[in-house]
């Protein structure tokens, strides 16, 4: 009777907490001197009070009008929370169209 062989795979070895920290310390570094890193995602701020005013809505429409609860536009406009990443991309798109943003939300309600 013939022995069936297991087939063997060979794992990469992880590299150590040590390398993996000279690396991060190096991709750091490179940017904060604006040098691309392959990888790293950076998100810039959305200023939630510029957002609100350019569409010209209280804080109360403005939360009512997109779905946001008041009290979280209260907190992103003074610092105290960053909207998520959904929250922060339908800002953008408020900024950019906001008739387009609020015809959108009508019809989603």
């Amino acid at each position: 009777m013939k022995k069936i062989r297991k087939a063997t795979t060979k794992v990469a070895a992880r590299p150590s907490i040590a390398e993996r920290t000279a690396v991060a310390i190096k991709q750091a570094g490179a940017h904060a001197r604006g040098e691309h890193v392959p990888g790293l995602v950076v998100r810039k701020p959305v200023d939630v009070k510029a957002v609100r005013t350019k569409v010209d809505m209280s804080q109360n429409e403005f939360a009512t009008t997109f779905g946001f609860t008041l009290g979280a536009v209260r907190d992103w406009e003074q610092h105290r929370r960053t909207p998520e990443r959904a929250a922060a991309t339908l800002m953008r798109v408020i900024e950019i169209a906001p008739e387009i943003a609020k015809k959108a939300a009508s019809e989603a309600a």
